[in-house]
């Protein structure tokens, strides 16, 4: 009876009021729909929104390259600034070598500064007379005597506008018992050279003099005395000679 009055009514009033009517009868349906087309749209704008927002723009940083890190800064030894001192059973003696304009000086010259160092231990430990001749193979001191090194870098005002970066080279040199010995060693091996160039020395100078004695009487017996006082004469320089070579050019 219901869909009877419903299709009078459709065919009376048309389509239009036929889908009012039919949506007044059932509301739910339609509103669900409704609904459903709703939140499908916001969907499709939702997703079209978001397809628009610009992405955030990506850095290129292949071309961008780390600041390199400062190099670690050793700390200045407390050993740089103190003097000669005994530290235990250990002698230690500080040298400096510099300043230079490059590393390299500093490294030339090591051998000669140490050199002099070990002279002013050895004529501490051994006496004067040691000073100078008790001479030290490099590689025990690389071994041995070495103990610490620290290269320093500093500017210095060379004029009113100037400045430059000059090197310090500072050296620890540790003299032990073991180091004492050895020294002790090369001197006693030097006193017997020195002891053996001075009787090499003094032997030749007795042979000379007994050569030029003998040339000298076998001259003027074979000259029957004619030619003594000049005979005398180059026999005396001939003497005198090995003492002025000696003294220009001392062996001892």
């Amino acid at each position: 009876m219901a869909y009877s009055f419903f299709i009078c009514v459709i065919l009376l009033a048309g389509p239009t009021a036929g889908l009012t009517v039919l949506v007044a009868g059932n509301p739910s349906r339609y509103t669900i729909a409704d609904n459903d087309r709703d939140l499908a749209g916001s969907t499709i704008a939702a997703s079209t929104t978001v397809a628009k927002k610009p992405s955030p723009a990506i850095r290129d940083t292949s071309g961008i390259t780390d600041a390199a890190p400062p190099p670690a800064s050793r700390s200045r030894p407390a050993w740089v600034d103190q003097g000669a001192e005994r530290v235990g059973g250990e002698y230690h003696l500080p040298v400096a070598i510099g300043p230079y304009a490059s590393p390299l000086e500093c490294e030339a010259r090591l051998p000669a500064a140490v050199e002099a160092a070990i002279d002013d231990y050895v004529e501490l430990v051994l006496g004067p007379e040691a000073r100078g001749r008790v001479k030290v193979p490099w590689a025990f001191v690389e071994t041995n005597l070495l103990r610490e090194r620290y290269m320093e870098s500093r500017l210095f005002q060379l004029t009113s506008t100037q400045q430059r970066e000059m090197h310090t080279l500072y050296v620890l040199l540790a003299f032990d018992h073991n180091a004492n010995q050895y020294l002790r060693q090369i001197w006693r091996f030097t006193q017997g050279t020195m002891n053996l160039a001075r009787f090499g020395t003094f032997f030749g100078i007795a042979v000379w003099t007994l050569t030029v004695v003998w040339g000298y009487l076998r001259l003027d017996l074979t000259l029957r005395g004619r030619y003594r006082w000049a005979l005398r004469a180059a026999a005396s320089v001939l003497l005198v000679m090995p003492w002025v070579v000696l003294a220009i050019f001392p062996i001892l």
